[in-house]
Parts: structure tokens; sequence; C-alpha cells
């Protein structure tokens, strides 16, 4: 069920409303996935610091649920206010997440500031897009983890535009999942 813009955020800097919206559908993110992106999205660097970092996260769209299970770190040009892949870089990614029998259904970036929200650019890098995809955006180049996801900018390709998910609808509708449980 769609509903009309709640509320939106001003964004001075760039003088524009990022819309929100509630989040449409539910996902899961395996434990491990989000433990690989903790750990590897704060490695993008260059000789003058830390960069902006990608990931394409791979998985499969079930009737109740979209689960992601694999995060693919893509070559990429990163600089420190900036990330972005070619379509050939893209299309490298997408060919490891098919030989698994998977797709590539969402993609992480890290932002330089603690702002989660789209940039401008944001809007456009995002490509493929289809409606409900998601775009993750992580503060602080990854450096302060993804927990709680809800403290990160979960952004939704809504009716050919991205709008920001509120902390609410991603508290309840994304999920990590644990890869195992000990019950003993």
């Amino acid at each position: 069920m769609t509903r009309k813009w709640t509320q939106g955020i001003q964004w001075p800097a760039a003088c524009r409303t990022i819309r929100m919206a509630p989040l449409l559908g539910r996902f899961g993110i395996l434990d491990s996935v989000v433990d690989s992106l903790e750990r590897i999205l704060p490695t993008y660097r260059g000789p003058e610091g830390s960069h902006e970092g990608i990931a394409l996260l791979c998985g499969v769209e079930l009737p109740h649920i979209t689960l992601f299970t694999t995060a693919v770190f893509p070559e990429a040009d990163h600089r420190r206010d900036y990330v972005q892949c070619s379509e050939d870089q893209f299309a490298a990614a997408s060919a490891v997440a098919r030989k698994s029998g998977l797709g590539v259904i969402a993609q992480v970036h890290t932002h330089p500031t603690d702002s989660a929200l789209h940039s401008l650019g944001d809007d456009d890098m995002v490509r493929p897009r289809y409606e409900g995809m998601l775009s993750i955006v992580v503060p602080a180049y990854g450096r302060h983890g993804l927990r709680p996801l809800y403290s990160l900018g979960v952004h939704q390709f809504q009716d050919s535009t991205w709008v920001l998910a509120e902390h609410e609808d991603v508290r309840q509708n994304i999920v990590i999942v644990p890869t195992a449980v000990d019950l003993r």
C-alpha cells in the first residue's frame, strides 16, 4: 500500500527537499553481509585519506521478503566525496551474482559526513534502478558501522523517484538475519 509523502527533510546546502515515505516491502540481510560491509566499506582510500566506498547487495526476491545474501565490492571511481561504478564495473558485479543464481538488488555507499541523505548526485548515480530498489547511505565513511540499520539513510525508488524511508519503517521492515543460531 502506498501513501502520500508524510514529511520532508530540508537539505539547506543543496536547497532541496528530500521526500519521506513508508518503506514498501520487507527485507532481510544476512549478518555476514553486514559484517563484510562494516569491515570493507571503510577501506576505500586514496593518497589523501578516506574515500567514499560502494557495495552492491545481491540476493533473491521471495514472495514475502527480499533477502540480501552477498555483498560485492566492485571496482569503482572513488574520491573523498564521490563514488561511482561504470556500466562495465556494474556488469562485472552482476556476472558474479548471476553465477550464484542471484541478482543485484540494492546498493550501499558511504558519505564522508554524518549525513545519510542522498546527495543530488546520488539520485542519478544509482543505475540501473527499479521500483522498490534500495539505496543505503552509510555516514562517516562507514567508520561507525551499520548498526542499528535504522541509523542509516535507507532510500527506496518509488513511483520513479528516490524517497527516504522513515526510521520506524526501517526498524520494522529490514532485519538482520543470523547465519547461525546456537540454542545449546
